[in-house]
């Protein structure tokens, strides 16, 4: 309850400022981005069938929409377009808590692939989820920024990552047996969880401390402490 608080009110300030607004905005558009500067993200010549094919390929047209909307948010509220160094993106930084590879190798055996695809999947739907929850937090924010472009954007994107999210684990559940699958995605779960603890405690850090000027008086220290209390978080997840 408290940190839902902490969150509506923290994505309200952020979009009443361009400044700040833009900076997460390009969180936002580096994780889209994310896909064209690695070589193993949709590995759609590996997909099984047309069903499991065709959604990841709908999926890639999607994250390719959004990157397309998100640099036009950015530009409407008069900011630079920013290319965060690949080790802070969201999606690597999942990666690097995550215990097994999910890169699929033209000479793994059909079981080896078909794991590792289900284990993308499941990469995907906590990513998803994730970011679905966040990107509510920031269109209730929107309300307050300065051009009402951004909030026509996120609330397109949120509805697809919202299908992006069920579509990810019943996929995981199509490639799988039940206990095999429920069981990636509880190895998946607990990745994303850590990595998130360390991603937000890292970017709330570099808020309060890079445009501390910029948000109330009144709130910026509870900004402060809640990122160091994500990072001791993280310690003991």
């Amino acid at each position: 309850m408290i940190a839902g608080i902490i969150k509506r009110r923290l994505h309200r300030d952020i979009c009443r400022d361009p400044v700040l607004h833009g900076f997460v905005l390009n969180l936002y558009l580096n994780g889209e981005e994310y896909p064209h500067r690695i070589d193993d993200y949709f590995p759609v010549w590996a997909v099984p069938d047309g069903h499991l094919l065709s959604a990841m390929q709908s999926h890639m047209q999607d994250e390719d929409k959004h990157v397309v909307l998100y640099r036009k948010a950015i530009k409407k509220i008069e900011q630079p377009i920013v290319e965060i160094p690949l080790p802070e993106v969201y999606n690597e930084i999942i990666r690097s808590y995550t215990k097994d590879s999910f890169r699929i190798d033209r000479q793994d055996s059909a079981d080896d692939r078909t794991l590792k695809l289900a284990g993308f999947f499941a990469h995907l739907h906590f990513l998803e989820k994730r970011i679905a929850r966040s990107l509510e937090f920031h269109l209730d924010g929107c309300s307050s920024a300065v051009s009402d472009y951004p909030e026509k954007v996120v609330e397109i994107v949120f509805g697809d990552e919202q299908h992006h999210v069920s579509y990810t684990r019943e996929a995981v559940f199509h490639l799988l047996p039940a206990e095999r699958a429920k069981k990636v995605l509880a190895d998946h779960r607990r990745a994303e969880a850590r990595a998130n603890l360390d991603f937000s405690s890292q970017q709330l850090s570099r808020l309060t401390k890079d445009y501390s000027d910029r948000f109330p008086r009144a709130t910026r220290t509870i900004y402060r402490y809640a990122g160091e209390l994500l990072e001791w978080g993280l310690h003991y997840a």
